[in-house]
């Protein structure tokens, strides 16, 4: 899986990208030197799970299909996956509507 995940991001011209379970488990990640994959993951980890907790509170439904955190360092995007979740770093100009055809 570490493998596909390098190749989505050469293809796609990400910075990196992860998968985890929806109970916020890194199952592969490929984000490069730049990161350290736990702390990466420990921060989809948390949003993730917030986001959900916060959308029930809300009396919404927990299921989320996609999500983007824009931040003047860059980009964190989920999407559904079914079970589980793709997490994409992105650079902070990207456009993603046409880099996320790439990855449908």
């Amino acid at each position: 899986m570490r493998e596909i995940l390098k190749e989505l991001n050469q293809e796609a011209e990400i910075v990196g990208s992860m998968v985890i379970t929806p109970d916020g488990i890194m199952v592969a990640a490929a984000l490069g030197d730049a990161y350290e994959e736990d702390v990466v993951a420990a921060f989809a980890s948390t949003l993730l799970l917030s986001l959900k907790r916060g959308l029930v509170s809300l009396g919404k439904s927990d299921d989320l299909m996609t999500f983007t955190l824009n931040a003047s360092e860059g980009k964190v995007v989920f999407l559904d996956m079914d079970n589980s979740y793709l997490v994409v770093v992105a650079p902070p100009d990207m456009k993603m509507d046409t880099k996320m055809q790439a990855i449908d």
